[in-house]
């Protein structure tokens, strides 16, 4: 009943760079246990997951062989000596076989009817990355965008529009909202998914990625993550394999849980013992000595923002910092009070191990 649809399955991406590095999104790789990437030439490759960003619904994976530095990156880190390729000859014919259907075997172990075959250097991938456009800022509405995807498995397709609005909000998978999603008329199915939307220079502007649909299918209404937010979580999962966010350290109620109990913000389950929100004395709801339910802090503002809902309170951690101080207004039972809290990272650097 999701009036929202991500489609699932074949997607669509785009060369980030001339490493090889292949931008889609996360819903189309999540459940993949093996992925291949078709480039518009034809040419098929395996490709490895570098990192993703559910909040966003990115993700960032690695085609090859690249030469010999890409492939290092890709592997496990260790040193594996190539393996030997191998191809059945055809019945009554003696040299060795066209390499179409190569296996790998130790030497000494062929099986019956294959025979060696030479090796062959391998050519680097030659792939072409898009430009990106400088900010997703100086995207108007009316503006002409295309949109290039695979919709329904028909490769090369290419479905024109206009930007029909800008500054809408969607869920991501995690259930994080998306800010400043680019709308468009351009035709986008399943399939479309993860596929670039380009201005009429040619320049990425976003990544398609979800219909306003009732049916499933284009219905005239679909959304695209904006260029900046692209840029932001590709660069650090290429560098880092993870991207870093501010957070609180806190599980709060499900809004639909706070508006049932007519609670006006975000209360507050637990706080993470050692955590931004419980180092500045934030408490979280209990039981008491009867079972009854005793709510925990409620957050109603931050930075002097009222806070009503989660997405409220995700607008605001998405434009703070690692380290930012926030001024938090607290409910607690009758009374308020304002708290300051340090924003940590939710990937915090590992402990030092001790020196021997």
């Amino acid at each position: 009943m999701n009036m929202l649809e991500l489609p699932q399955g074949q997607g669509s991406g785009f060369i980030w760079d001339s490493t090889g590095h292949v931008v889609t999104n996360y819903h189309v790789i999540q459940d993949a246990s093996d992925i291949k990437v078709t480039l518009s030439g034809g040419e098929e490759f395996s490709a490895k997951v570098v990192g993703v960003d559910q909040d966003k619904d990115i993700a960032v994976l690695q085609i090859g062989p690249l030469g010999p530095a890409a492939s290092e990156a890709q592997g496990d880190g260790s040193s594996k000596p190539p393996q030997q390729l191998l191809a059945a000859a055809p019945p009554g014919v003696s040299g060795p076989a066209p390499a179409a259907a190569a296996a790998s075997a130790l030497p000494g172990s062929l099986p019956a009817g294959a025979v060696p075959v030479p090796s062959v250097p391998v050519e680097p991938v030659r792939v072409h990355p898009l430009s990106l456009c400088s900010s997703s800022a100086d995207i108007v509405v009316g503006q002409k965008v295309f949109a290039i995807g695979n919709p329904f498995g028909l490769d090369h397709t290419l479905t024109t529009g206009v930007v029909s609005g800008t500054g809408r909000e969607i869920q991501s998978i995690s259930g994080r909202p998306i800010q400043d999603v680019i709308q468009t008329d351009a035709a986008i199915n399943p399939g479309n998914s993860g596929g670039p939307l380009l201005d009429s220079g040619g320049c990425l502007i976003g990544i398609n990625t979800a219909i306003y649909s009732p049916t499933g299918a284009n219905n005239g209404v679909g959304f695209a993550i904006p260029v900046d937010i692209v840029k932001s979580s590709v660069g650090q999962i290429i560098q880092y394999g993870k991207v870093t966010r501010p957070i609180l350290g806190i599980s709060f109620a499900p809004d639909q849980s706070s508006e049932a109990l007519g609670i006006k913000g975000i209360l507050v389950l637990s706080a993470r013992e050692g955590g931004p929100a419980w180092r500045a004395g934030l408490k979280g709801s209990s039981r008491d000595e009867y079972g009854r339910l005793v709510l925990g802090d409620i957050i109603t503002a931050v930075n002097g923002v009222k806070i009503k809902t989660s997405s409220d309170l995700y607008r605001v951690l998405d434009k703070s910092q690692v380290g930012d101080t926030l001024r938090i207004q607290v409910l607690r039972e009758n009374s308020t009070f304002e708290v300051s809290v340090v924003l940590d990272s939710n990937n915090p650097p590992p402990p030092e191990q001790p020196k021997a």
